[in-house]
């Protein structure tokens, strides 16, 4: 063999080492930017699913409120309805009693 065969293939096998470190940096480099696309996507995730059920928690909570008012609306309608009754047989009792006064003892 020549001394530039052997001097070839020196270069030969320093350029493929070179080239497998190089490889191998990039491969980590690739790793570690994949990495961290995964972690800010998964922020980016959590961000969105947080915003989310917050907004969904206002819309429940309005929906409650909404029920809420209207149940304590129809309670204060059929109270003062009852109140109402009350009152009118109140009076219809006292009438009721006048009458029956007037007709035994007359107006004397």
């Amino acid at each position: 063999m020549s001394i530039k065969t052997i001097q070839y293939v020196k270069e030969a096998e320093e350029r493929a080492e070179k080239l497998e470190l190089d490889s191998l940096s990039k491969l980590e480099n690739i790793s570690v930017a994949t990495q961290t696309a995964i972690e800010e996507r998964e922020k980016q995730l959590s961000s969105v699913l947080n915003t989310y059920e917050r907004d969904q928690q206002k819309e429940y909570d309005q929906k409650i409120t909404v029920i809420k008012e209207k149940i304590d609306q129809e309670i204060a309608d059929e109270l003062n309805e009852m109140n109402r009754s009350i009152q009118l047989n109140q009076t219809d009792a006292v009438n009721d009693i006048v009458k029956e006064v007037i007709s035994r003892y007359g107006n004397s």
